[in-house]
């Protein structure tokens, strides 16, 4: 199937698996290989997957923008970039306000302009290397800025190419918007396709129309939970256990309330406060499964995953890592995805 992505878990995988992992989907045909940031640091991890791969495009689903400068974000992305023979896209995002706050000594506060110049200065910055330090290359923001020393003694930086494809992660309108407006492409998280069809893609080609943009220009990839297995009841259990996770967070509340989903996420989220993320699974009903994960059989999943194409261009497929999972378990419901949806040569 054309156009598949795949997420590693990275909190389940142990250090040593990334590269066999990757190499796999590399063999496979997936188009796209995702890493998340939790904890683990995905240039980092980056750094072993490109080195096993050859052709599939390596992507951070994402990289947390507000954790580091622009300009720290640039010179990793352009790392990764060289030792991948030019094969990232930057996937970036915000994170989450306590998230920030907690371990960041940072927040969430004026997200959508922070990220708008965030990008400039990520552009900015390669700009920069590639001129030879030319301290004419500036910007000014109300955020962010880059004032480049007048005399810098390390001068020019090689980049494997001039440019890397810039992706915002994006829930609500005014973020959307803003992908279609400046940036290469859009991650959707925990997306049904009824929400990619109405309000994603709208907002998206809104944006790329108020700077004269053909939409079909800005990329929308989105991680969707996967779950596979000959065994429908163990598939269906393991997506149940993530699928609950991701409605019961407040991140995905816009597609709770456009499915009419609030009594399952609050019956969801009192079940996670009594008894712990475990209890995720017993109060996830099929039924939301089925509207936010690609889950069951083989066959099953191939059908599912073709549905959710229609709606959504680069549906990148995401393993269960929910912690009432062993490591064992994500890692064979990784492999489980590729054997369904490769086509190795």
């Amino acid at each position: 199937m054309p156009n598949l992505g795949v997420t590693i878990p990275v909190l389940h995988t142990p250090g040593h698996k990334f590269g066999e992992l990757a190499q796999l989907a590399d063999g496979a045909g997936f188009r796209s290989l995702w890493l998340s940031e939790e904890y683990r640091n995905p240039f980092v991890m980056h750094s072993l997957t490109a080195a096993a791969t050859s052709r599939i495009t390596l992507a951070t689903g994402i990289a947390q923008a507000f954790a580091r400068s622009p300009f720290e974000m640039a010179n990793a992305a352009v790392d990764v970039d060289e030792l991948s023979g030019g094969r990232l896209i930057l996937g970036i995002g915000s994170a989450g306000d306590d998230w920030l706050r907690a371990f960041h000594t940072s927040d969430a506060s004026n997200v959508v302009a922070r990220i708008s110049e965030y990008v400039d200065v990520l552009r900015a910055s390669w700009r920069y290397f590639q001129s030879g330090a030319s301290p004419d290359i500036r910007y000014e923001g109300d955020w962010y800025r880059f004032e480049p020393l007048a005399l810098n003694p390390w001068s020019a930086r090689d980049m494997a190419r001039p440019t890397i494809p810039i992706y915002l992660a994006a829930m609500r309108p005014r973020m959307l918007r803003l992908a279609g407006a400046k940036a290469d492409g859009a991650i959707g998280y925990a997306h049904t396709a009824e929400f990619a069809r109405r309000k994603v893609r709208p907002a998206l080609a809104e944006g790329a129309r108020s700077t004269g943009r053909d939409p079909s220009e800005v990329d929308y990839a989105c991680l969707t939970v996967c779950s596979v297995s000959s065994d429908r009841a163990e598939a269906m259990r393991r997506a149940k256990l993530q699928v609950g996770i991701y409605v019961a967070v407040d991140i995905t509340d816009p597609v709770v309330h456009l499915h009419g989903l609030q009594a399952e996420q609050a019956a969801i989220r009192a079940a996670i406060e009594k008894d712990g993320f475990a209890a995720a699974g017993d109060a996830t009903s099929d039924e939301v499964v089925e509207l936010f994960a690609i889950a069951g059989t083989p066959d099953e999943a191939r059908k599912k995953a073709a549905a959710f194409q229609e709606a959504i261009p680069h549906v990148v497929l995401s393993p269960p890592y929910a912690p009432a999972l062993s490591p064992e378990e994500t890692e064979d419901s990784f492999r489980n995805i590729v054997e369904t949806f490769g086509n190795a040569d």
